[in-house]
């Protein structure tokens, strides 16, 4: 059986985060200092992205000055000409080279880096694929349960019309837990629960929103495997334009969700792609597109990764300047499409 996704924006006028640009050497507008000096300094140690264990022996170039190398530890110091953001790159043996900024003065910058035998091209597959650059969500999501099964239709793009349908309280707590269980997984730990947990049972024939700023809805739907074709379930996410997750939607097909024994896995893949995940093609992987794979080390490697690096962060390893995060939704915000 197959679970398809389709990463298409509605039409509404998409406008990209972040232009390529070329970076400065000088700073960007200085920020104040905690301590009200003017220091100049840059203290900070780099470690490994996935064992967070020192990196030793690594070129570090901050503001286009002199480099300084990493001693046994991962850490390095180096100077500036004063307060402010500055680019920083990280060059080394067995590493990708790392592109980031700095802001001064700086006395723990811990600057994390990925290993050169790390796949990096289901890396980009499954985190970096929609413009080119990471999407993920930098707020804890919380989550609303639609308890009454909804009706699919490829048409509609919100406001599904709830049937007579339900699920029992049994059926809420287990997609409940399973889901909690599958957002500490698939966020590396950052998000261990959801902010809240909401449960909702519309009356028969209420059209339900379910694309909702800041949540996460689930719920199962009739006719999502009309036509024969094996798909069992959907998901979207509504992104920034810098990459910034802000809301996400999981569609669970009614038959399949209630009588499979895989229905964990149907909403961990679902799940993930709530959660700004897109299909991996080249490597096993919980976000296949066919439905099959318990989650795997790579999984687990990469949303580490993920939730290591800002918003709008590209390939190979290159972080927006300067780092911002949108506050809410605003212009070029688009939502990702369930389309078969």
């Amino acid at each position: 059986m197959r679970i398809r996704t389709l990463f298409t924006a509605m039409p509404l006028a998409v406008v990209l985060a972040t232009a390529c640009s070329q970076k400065s050497s000088s700073p960007t507008t200085p920020s104040p200092s905690s301590g009200g000096g003017s220091s100049n300094t840059v203290k900070g140690k780099t470690v490994g992205v996935l064992d967070g264990l020192a990196e030793a022996g690594m070129s570090i170039r901050v503001g286009g000055g002199q480099a300084v190398v990493s001693d046994s530890s991962g850490s390095f110091e180096t100077n500036v000409n004063g307060p402010g953001t500055y680019e920083a790159l990280i060059q080394g043996a067995g590493i990708v080279d790392r592109d980031t900024t700095v802001t001064v003065p700086a006395s723990d910058a811990r600057i994390s880096l990925i290993p050169s035998s790390f796949d990096l091209t289901a890396f980009n597959e499954l985190a970096r694929t929609n413009n080119s650059q990471l999407q993920r969500w930098v707020t804890q999501p919380a989550l609303v349960v639609i308890g009454t099964v909804m009706q699919y239709s490829a048409d509609v793009q919100d406001g599904y019309t709830a049937s007579g349908d339900t699920l029992t309280d049994a059926e809420v707590s287990s997609l409940t837990t399973q889901l909690t269980q599958g957002l500490s997984l698939l966020t590396a730990g950052t998000y261990a629960s959801f902010s809240a947990t909401t449960v909702e049972r519309p009356d028969p024939g209420t059209s339900v929103s379910i694309k909702r700023d800041g949540k996460i809805v689930v719920g199962r739907y009739t006719g999502i495997s009309n036509g024969g074709d094996g798909v069992i379930g959907y998901g979207a996410w509504l992104e920034q334009p810098d990459g910034t997750v802000r809301a996400g939607v999981i569609y669970l097909d009614q038959a399949f969700d209630k009588t499979d024994n895989r229905r964990q896995l149907l909403r961990y893949h679902e799940l993930g792609h709530a959660l700004g995940y897109e299909h991996v093609t080249s490597r096993t992987s919980i976000m296949n597109p066919e439905l099959g794979p318990d989650p795997t080390d790579f999984d687990r490697q990469a949303v580490a990764v993920v939730f290591q690096r800002p918003p709008g962060n590209r390939a190979p390893d290159r972080d927006p300047t300067p780092v911002s995060t949108y506050k809410s939704i605003g212009p070029g915000s688009h939502w990702a499409a369930p389309v078969r």
